[in-house]
């Protein structure tokens, strides 16, 4: 059996998405694959991983999450890359601010489902066999699908109308994957993140999300960790 340990993070950047792969390799991982939709920018995203632990593989591949036929075909690239990843990270989400509700376009909140919701399904009905499989074959592993999500399920913001509507969606499915398949040894679970991350907070900063992540999957039961100012 393999001794590498993947991770893959669906939406990586500067912020909780390379921190969080930089805090699993720090812990033992061997292989981190970094998914975003700017080529230009992945570059400098596994530079930073590779700088913070030298030493780890990290392979990088673009993806457009609100493009949901070509979803499958990145799929296959990341089975070639690593068949069999112990954790799923999906962090991809679109901030952006319209004062008044209504005028945010259908066609936004569209984009938004399909970015945050419809790919994470098309990414869990793809991985959760397989995480299910890692579990049954390996028990020392601790196979996990962990999302990224927020406070506005419960508090809603005007402003961000169409980022509250898919994060309460996004956390329905997420509790629903962790009812169904935490039996069959599946780590479904969220990283509720309460408010905008800066490198200055204190607790919402993303060095210490990527701690409460790392954290969240070495519990391997509970269902989310909730992280705020």
């Amino acid at each position: 059996m393999s001794s590498q340990k993947t991770i893959v993070v669906f939406g990586s950047g500067p912020g909780i998405g390379n921190h969080t792969a930089a805090e699993f390799a720090s812990k033992g991982f061997t292989h981190v694959i970094l998914l975003a939709r700017s080529k230009d920018r992945l570059p400098a995203d596994a530079a930073q991983v590779s700088k913070a632990v030298p030493g780890v593989k990290v392979d990088t591949l673009t993806i457009d999450l609100a493009n949901l036929s070509s979803i499958p075909d990145v799929l296959k690239k990341i089975d070639g890359l690593a068949p069999s990843p112990e954790v799923v990270f999906f962090n991809a989400a679109r901030i952006k601010m319209t004062p008044n509700p209504l005028a945010v376009p259908v066609e936004e909140i569209d984009e938004d489902f399909k970015t945050t919701n419809l790919a994470l399904h098309i990414v869990a009905q793809h991985y959760i066999p397989k995480l299910k499989g890692l579990a049954e074959s390996n028990p020392a592993a601790k196979p996990s699908l962990l999302v990224t999500n927020s406070h506005l399920p419960w508090d809603p913001a005007p402003p961000l109308l169409s980022l509250s509507l898919v994060k309460a969606s996004q956390r329905n499915m997420v509790i629903n994957f962790n009812r169904a398949f935490s039996g069959a040894g599946v780590h479904a679970a969220l990283v509720t993140v309460e408010g905008q991350v800066a490198p200055a907070n204190k607790s919402l900063n993303p060095k210490n999300i990527a701690e409460k992540t790392y954290g969240l999957y070495e519990d391997g039961k509970v269902l989310e960790v909730n992280i705020k100012e």
